[in-house]
């Protein structure tokens, strides 16, 4: 058990053994309401569905804060996609009304994924934003090349002026096409399909869940094809401990309070 008490959570009459379980359970698939009942079922408390949300609005972004300054091991090819996402007040697209657009970037032999990003429209503007993020979280280890599918949107992201920035842009990749595929994006977006559909839909552009799944895929999950590893052990930035969120919310706190916590490489 961790028997660190931060004033951050000291103020909370919940653990932060409870608050970090209900985000690896939200995070792992099961809606807020779920894991609510079950924790009051299991350790006989009276905890809310909107307490899990607000502690996700809160932890999720300071958490993000220490990761992204750790600098991933990544190789010569990254991997972009976007998917839809249900949105109050959304664009209609087709037939589909209330919709986002959110922009993945990954690392192929890491699958490290180096940004999650929302935007409300699916423009140029959009991609390069989700460019620019993950620019910055590789901290200057940029590709040789990118796979994208045919939108138009990526021919922005190829020319960007930064320093460093000269990737070959390898547009038209598709899941069957052996000159050119993205199968490895493609199934997170699968994987996060199904995560959206628990979700029924997000209610803000502010909204952390986009950030709390890349966490979770980054440093939680433990991918079977990376030999038991997660991307961010793959990468060389992982955390040792059993309980992750609770591991990386200590060293968030720890460095947001000015002491330079241990890597864990």
């Amino acid at each position: 058990m961790h028997k660190f008490t931060p004033s951050l959570i000291k103020k909370s009459k919940y653990s932060p053994e409870v608050i970090t379980l209900t985000l690896d359970l939200y995070f792992s698939g099961l809606s807020l309401r779920k894991i609510a009942r079950n924790i009051n079922d299991h350790f006989d408390m009276n905890l809310g569905s909107t307490s899990i949300y607000r502690w996700i609005q809160r932890y999720v972004p300071m958490i993000s804060k220490y990761a992204n300054t750790l600098c991933p091991q990544l190789t010569e090819t990254w991997h972009a996609d976007e998917l839809f996402v249900k949105m109050k007040g959304g664009v209609s697209v087709q037939k589909n009304k209330g919709m986002a657009f959110l922009w993945n970037v990954m690392d192929r032999k890491t699958r490290f994924l180096l940004a999650s990003k929302l935007s409300a429209l699916r423009d140029r503007q959009g991609a390069f934003e989700a460019f620019k993020e993950a620019r910055a979280n590789s901290h200057g280890n940029f590709p040789e090349m990118i796979f994208t599918d045919a939108l138009g949107a990526y021919e922005k992201v190829q020319h960007a002026k930064v320093k460093g920035w000269n990737p070959k842009l390898i547009a038209k990749a598709g899941i069957n096409k052996p000159h050119a595929n993205n199968n490895r994006i493609e199934r997170l977006n699968g994987t996060l399909r199904e995560r959206v559909k628990v979700q029924r839909g997000w209610k803000s552009m502010k909204s952390q869940l986009a950030e709390g799944q890349r966490i979770q895929y980054n440093f939680v999950k433990p991918h079977m094809a990376l030999e038991g590893q997660t991307p961010a052990e793959r990468a060389g930035i992982g955390v040792k401990g059993k309980n992750k969120w609770m591991d990386l919310l200590e060293l968030a706190l720890t460095n947001q309070n000015g002491t330079t916590g241990e890597n864990n490489q």
